[in-house]
């Protein structure tokens, strides 16, 4: 297996949007759904074979987990030239790469919402509900009276959108022609005085 599915758009990072500190301990219940989701059982990968399929080495995200982030994408990006797999294995080494709390709040997100969906109206769990009916239950989320599950659905949102438009594949549908010294203009380097360092 390869670790991610690359792309020539270079390392993407994490939205900025969302901080170091975490996004999911700031609302008001985060605690709660994080003690949540450890109740939740992590599945077993028989049960969720999308990374093996996709031939994605996982950093940081379980097989369920990255399950859910491919579905979500999949999901919302209909139309978009980037396959649903090349995002998941994004968000997965990205989170790898930026770590906790970041990493622990996304996970906690992705578990909440494989097995949340009866809060939906949906007896499925998400990653077995087809992509119409998916982007609808994310839409309960997306307008939910508690903040928990419009942060939830902010970060998944901002994760996939990131790491979507992030790749040269939508470069077409944006009108980027890409960073100057790709086009030809030279960049050159300035030396920097940051003053005495101490």
């Amino acid at each position: 297996m390869r670790p991610g599915l690359k792309s020539d758009a270079g390392p993407a990072q994490i939205p900025p949007t969302l901080d170091r500190r975490g996004f999911l301990r700031a609302t008001a219940g985060g605690a709660t759904a994080a003690a949540l989701a450890s109740l939740v059982p992590a599945g077993c990968a028989a049960d969720y074979p999308q990374a093996g399929a996709d031939d994605v080495a996982l950093q940081a995200l379980t097989p369920k987990e990255y399950a859910v982030a491919r579905a979500a994408a999949e999901a919302l990006l209909v139309g978009v030239p980037v396959p649903a797999a090349r995002v998941a294995a994004a968000i997965d080494a990205n989170l790898a790469a930026v770590g906790d709390p970041i990493r622990a709040d996304m996970k906690t997100v992705l578990s909440l919402l494989e097995h949340l969906t009866l809060l939906g109206g949906r007896l499925r769990r998400f990653t077995a509900l087809d992509p119409e009916a998916r982007l609808a239950y994310l839409g309960t989320w997306a307008r939910s009276r508690f903040a928990l599950r419009r942060a939830a659905f902010q970060a998944v949102r901002a994760f996939v959108y990131f790491f979507t438009y992030s790749d040269d594949a939508t470069r077409p549908l944006t009108g980027f022609e890409g960073p100057w010294p790709e086009r030809g203009v030279p960049i050159p380097p300035y030396p920097v005085d940051f003053g005495e360092v101490r």
